[in-house]
């Protein structure tokens, strides 16, 4: 009897643990990001695409569009926990106001689907890509407030973002790939490879 209740806990314990897996898409630090949310993120892009004239864009599709997506939500996981040591905020204002200047750059808030469509960016993420350009934004200013020229400010920046990955420990789910420090993105699995994580 006992043989067989270890057995059983034992055969919980691994079906648990493969529900864990098929459920998450990746983990940065405490945080997951479960497959729901990244397919729901490739599934309004792709709707996106449908209202656009798409004939002259080069898109992403298939697993391609799926690492991608997925390297958008683990970098802004990231971006957000180097803006909380940094002492970094963005409020509402902050991004009105930036959408605007991107509004006056692109010829009017009329193009923005077809922007967005272009960067592979789902609708509703408009505001999370924005936090994250003005998150470093202020990163960047701060460094050339303390004396720092372009390239010194930019080798600051990318160290600071790069560092507070390689802290989090992020873990991928191998059907999506690897995560890879070096690009700061999701990639196809080397076939020779086993690494799921940024060590």
């Amino acid at each position: 009897m006992k043989r067989i209740l270890v057995a059983l806990l034992a055969s919980v314990g691994l079906f648990l643990t493969g529900c864990s897996q098929m459920n998450s898409a990746a983990t940065v630090g405490e945080e997951e990001i479960t497959v729901k949310l990244l397919q729901a993120q490739v599934d309004s892009i792709l709707e996106a695409r449908k209202g656009v004239d798409t004939s002259q864009m080069q898109l992403e599709t298939g697993e391609a569009l799926t690492r991608d997506q997925l390297t958008f939500l683990i970098a802004n996981l990231v971006i957000d926990e180097v803006s909380k040591e940094a002492g970094i905020k963005v409020n509402t204002t902050d991004l009105e106001l930036y959408k605007q200047e991107i509004f006056q750059s692109i010829g009017g808030e009329e193009m923005l689907p077809s922007v967005l469509v272009n960067a592979a960016i789902a609708p509703e993420s408009l505001d999370s890509v924005l936090r994250r350009d003005l998150i470093l934004r202020k990163l960047t200013a701060g460094a050339k407030d303390a004396g720092a020229d372009d390239a010194a400010v930019n080798e600051l920046v990318q160290t600071a973002v790069t560092k507070k990955a390689s802290e989090l420990k992020i873990v991928i789910n191998p059907r999506y790939g690897v995560w890879d420090s070096n690009s700061f993105a999701v990639v196809a699995k080397d076939p020779a490879g086993d690494a799921v994580t940024d060590k």
